[in-house]
C-alpha cells in the first residue's frame, strides 16, 4: 500500500518485518532513525517481547520514542485488546508512525508528539517499551527509568533496549529504584532489560513532566545587540557558545524591518526568537514557535517564558509544507526559518509557498541555513523581493519581502 499524500516524499523505503507469525510493512524515511531497514535493537527487543511476555493479556501499553513505529505497532498486531499509546519528540516521525499504523490496519493506537511521558494524564500501562536513544544525555536516560516505572500498573513490566555501553548505566539506575528486573538479554551491540516498577511508586503528571532532566546548562551569551541568558537542553546545537548559523542569523536580523507578529520555525535552543525580542523587544507584540522537534519547541518556550514573553502559540509539526495550514492566513509580519534540508525532500517551494499565505503584504521572509541551501532556496521562483543577503563561514541569511 502507497503511503498517503501527507508523508509520501518522505518515504526512502517500505521494508516487511514477521512478528509472532504476522507480516507487517514499514515505510522508512531518511530524515529518521534506521532509514534503510528494522534496525538491530528494535528487533532485540521485540524478540524477547514475543518470548517473554504474554501481550495477548496487555491491555494498555506505551511506547517512547516511537520513531516510525515499529515496536509499537507490532506489539499492537498481537495485543488486540490493548490501547496502545505512542510517543515521539520528532513530529515528522510521529507522522510516519500514524501512517505505519494505518498501514498495518491498526486502530487502536493513540499517536502523540510529545516528549516523553509528558500530556498522559496520570495513566498507568500494563506494558512501557522503548529503544532508548543513545545521545539523550545521562540525566535524561535516568529519568526515563524512573517515569517508566512510575507509570507501571500493579503488575506491569517495563522492556527497553540500550546501546551495550550504557547497560551498566541502566543497571545501576534500576538498582537505585529499586525496580525488579525480571530479564536480561544481550548481543555484543545491545542489551535488552525487563523489569517491574519495584518500589517506585506512582507519579504524578508535574513529576513526568519535570523539564530539569532536559537541561544541560544555563549559559550566557553576547551579541551585538546586549547579553542574554539561556537555558539550554541536552543533544541540541549551540548549548554554550553561539556556532556561526547563529551570529550570522542576530547579525541580520538586527537589520529585519519592525513586526508586531513573528513566527519562529525550528527555533532550536531559542537564540533566534530571544535574540530577536533583545533588538525589537519593543514592537513584538505576540511571538509564535513552530517546529519538527518538541524539544527545541519547549526549551524556546521556557526561555521566552522565563523573559517573561510566553509565546502565543508552540506547535510541533512535520515539516514546512505543514505550516500553512497551522495558523490562519495573513498572521505575521516577519517568518523566521532555520532551514534544515531532508536528504533528496525538496523543502524549498513548501517554505516560500507558506510564507506567501502566512505573511501580511509587506512582510518579511528570514531564512538561514547552508551557502548551499540558501543557494537553492534562491534558485525558487517568488513574487518575493529580495532585500539582504549574507554570509558567513559557510551559512547563508536572507530577507525577502512579500510585495
Amino acid at each position: 500500500m502507497p503511503a498517503s499524500t501527507g508523508i509520501s516524499r518522505f518515504v526512502n523505503k517500505t521494508v516487511a518485518l514477521r512478528f509472532k507469525g504476522r507480516n507487517l510493512f514499514f515505510h522508512l524515511s531518511h530524515a529518521l532513525f534506521s532509514s534503510f531497514d528494522i534496525d538491530e535493537g528494535s528487533r532485540l527487543l521485540l524478540k524477547t517481547l514475543a518470548q517473554n511476555v504474554d501481550l495477548e493479556a496487555v491491555r494498555s501499553a506505551l511506547d517512547i520514542g516511537c520513531g516510525v513505529g515499529v515496536i509499537g505497532a507490532a506489539v499492537a498486531s498481537r495485543a488486540a485488546s490493548a490501547k496502545i499509546v505512542m510517543q515521539d519528540r520528532d513530529a515528522l516521525a510521529a507522522a510516519f508512525a500514524v501512517e505505519n499504523c494505518r498501514l498495518n490496519h491498526l486502530e487502536q493506537v493513540d499517536v502523540r508528539c510529545a516528549l516523553a511521558f509528558h500530556g498522559l494524564e496520570g495513566r498507568t500501562f500494563d506494558l512501557v517499551m522503548s529503544n532508548l536513544p543513545a545521545k539523550a544525555g545521562k540525566p535524561v536516560l535516568q529519568s526515563f527509568f524512573r517515569h517508566a516505572a512510575g507509570c507501571l500498573s500493579a503488575e506491569g513490566k517495563a522492556a527497553v533496549v540500550i546501546v551495550a555501553s550504557l547497560a551498566s548505566l541502566a543497571r545501576e539506575t534500576l538498582d537505585a529504584l529499586r525496580c525488579r528486573v525480571v530479564h536480561v538479554e544481550a548481543t555484543r551491540a545491545y542489551t535488552v532489560i525487563h523489569f517491574g516498577a519495584g518500589q517506585a511508586g506512582p507519579e504524578t503528571d508535574a513529576e513526568r513532566e519535570d523539564m530539569s532532566p532536559y537541561i544541560r546548562t544555563s549559559a550566557e551569551f553576547s551579541t551585538g545587540s546586549g547579553v542574554y541568558s539561556l537555558q539550554t537542553a541536552h543533544s541540541l546545537p549551540d548549548f554554550d557558545t553561539l556556532g556561526y548559523a547563529v551570529k550570522l542569523s542576530l547579525d541580520v536580523l538586527a537589520d529585519a524591518a519592525s513586526a508586531r507578529t513573528v513566527l519562529v520555525w525550528n527555533p532550536g535552543q531559542g537564540h533566534l526568537p530571544v535574540g530577536l525580542l533583545l533588538q525589537h523587544g519593543r514592537t513584538v507584540s505576540s511571538l509564535s514557535i513552530a517546529g519538527r522537534d518538541s524539544l527545541e519547541c519547549a526549551i524556546s518556550r521556557l526561555n521566552l517564558s522565563m523573559m517573561g514573553r510566553p509565546p502565543a502559540r508552540v506547535i510541533a509539526l512535520p515539516s514546512e509544507a505543514d505550516l500553512a495550514d497551522a495558523f490562519p492566513e495573513d498572521s505575521f509580519d516577519l517568518l523566521i526559518a532555520a532551514a534544515r534540508p531532508i536528504p533528496r525532500v525538496p523543502w524549498q517551494a513548501d517554505l516560500v509557498e507558506a510564507a506567501a499565505r502566512l505573511l501580511k503584504k509587506g512582510g518579511e521572509l528570514f531564512v538561514v541555513g547552508s551557502s548551499t541551501d540558501l543557494h537553492r532556496f534562491l534558485e525558487q521562483p517568488t513574487s518575493f523581493r529580495a532585500m539582504k543577503s549574507r554570509k558567513l563561514y559557510g551559512f547563508r541569511a536572507v530577507i525577502q519581502r512579500k510585495p
